[in-house]
């Protein structure tokens, strides 16, 4: 089977034991200590050489460039995240010392950010909508048919804007032509409005002018429906779709289920029923945190997949599993921290990674960004004692470690 027919079949709960890894996210700090480490390849400026290493064409996906949600503009998809505006604002310095820079950034926030690191996530001071005058002025940048929310060449595969290098016959085809799962970076009706705002000026909102919030969310729906409807109208299918929203912390959700249920619910059936018409076969909500209040709600939704499933909330997959069954694909729940320590915690991941595999519906993946305590030797054990417990040929990809002295090609 080549990626494409995997991911669909796992989806269907149809391929155990399969493990079909849902990307290497790390930050750049990371990826910097990796390759002072002897990660073969010449740069981590892109992830056009570390995908293919890591991660290997035969779990290769790809999202269009389209996006409802946030976005990385910095290396690798990192920060500066943006919410999907159109235009974006002027990058521009209001004050800076020798340690750090206050400017206003690209979503229109201002905020502090170290000199040397300006990947890093930042120190929010002041958020772009405060009021309905700031929301409807800021809404201006959130027109769904925008042109330059679509630039050309969106609908064709074309190696300047594919995560892998593009492969022979591709360059200049359409999406369906393609032998890998497609997404897209759709919807996100809490995260925008909190990023936005902000999480503290938002939670005093919903009581202050609770329409307003809900006037935002709608919007949210709105803009994902517009665009993905574009997207069907061109003839290209998508296989996942991603749903942001970080609405929880380590014990819960920020906002309570009964408005989840009243102001959310609905907006989500209404782009919920358009991708379920369209057969997309992973509607995946990332949510930080304890998400276990929040689960049962996204299932009566239609949204059938979840991330990261955070260890250090309290998230076990293998627990969900047992929960939700085959209702619910879930992707993640990889201790990052155990990746760090390595040696009898990194082996008690991959013995979860098998339970997990073992019931289908899996796509192994740390817990969120891989942090740079964890080794480069450490992330190459993970992922080859994963692979390792593949039952089909076409997903043992073997990573080398640096001191087997394999050159970059062959890692390939």
């Amino acid at each position: 089977m080549n990626a494409l027919e995997r991911f669909r079949a796992i989806c269907r709960f149809e391929r155990p034991n399969d493990p079909f890894l849902w990307g290497v996210a790390a930050w750049n700090e990371t990826l910097d200590r990796w390759l002072a480490e002897g990660m073969p390849v010449d740069h981590v400026d892109n992830t056009r050489q570390v995908l293919p290493l890591l991660v290997g064409y035969q779990d290769q996906k790809q999202g269009i460039r389209p996006k409802g949600a946030i976005g990385g503009m910095g290396r690798n998809g990192n920060p500066p995240w943006v919410v999907a505006i159109d235009p974006i604002f002027e990058r521009r310095v209001i004050t800076e010392t020798d340690e750090h820079v206050i400017l206003q950034d690209y979503d229109g926030t201002v905020v502090q950010r170290r000199r040397e690191r300006d990947d890093a996530i930042p120190h929010y001071l002041e958020y772009p909508v405060k009021d309905r005058a700031t929301w409807k002025a800021f809404k201006k940048r959130l027109d769904p048919h925008s042109p330059g929310r679509w630039p050309e060449g969106w609908d064709v595969m074309s190696d300047a804007h594919m995560a892998f290098p593009i492969r022979e016959g591709q360059e200049g085809r359409s999406w369906e032509a393609r032998d890998f799962p497609l997404g897209m970076n759709l919807l996100s009706l809490y995260g925008n409005p909190r990023n936005y705002m902000g999480l503290e000026p938002l939670s005093m909102m919903l009581y202050d002018d609770p329409l307003l919030v809900e006037e935002m969310v709608e919007w949210q729906a709105h803009l994902a429906y517009e665009m993905v409807s574009r997207v069907f109208d061109a003839g290209i299918s998508l296989d996942w779709v991603w749903i942001w929203e970080d609405m929880c912390s380590k014990n819960g959700p920020l906002v309570s289920p009964k408005w989840i249920r009243q102001v959310m619910v609905p907006r989500y059936r209404k782009v919920v029923d358009l991708l379920r018409a369209h057969d997309v076969s992973a509607l995946i909500v990332d949510c930080d945190g304890n998400i276990d209040e929040l689960i049962p709600i996204w299932i009566e939704c239609g949204i059938n997949a979840t991330y990261p499933l955070e260890c250090a909330a309290g998230m076990d997959g293998r627990a969900v599993r047992a929960r939700y069954g085959r209702n619910l694909i879930l992707l993640g729940n990889v201790d990052k921290r155990a990746l760090a320590v390595g040696g009898a915690a990194l082996d008690a991941e991959v013995d979860k990674v098998r339970e997990l595999l073992a019931t289908g519906g899996y796509f192994p993946s740390a817990d969120h960004h891989v942090p740079p305590d964890v080794p480069y030797t450490h992330m190459v054990a993970f992922l080859n004692k994963v692979r390792a417990l593949s039952a089909y040929p076409e997903s043992r990809h073997v990573v080398p470690l640096p001191n087997e002295r394999l050159g970059a090609t062959r890692a390939l």
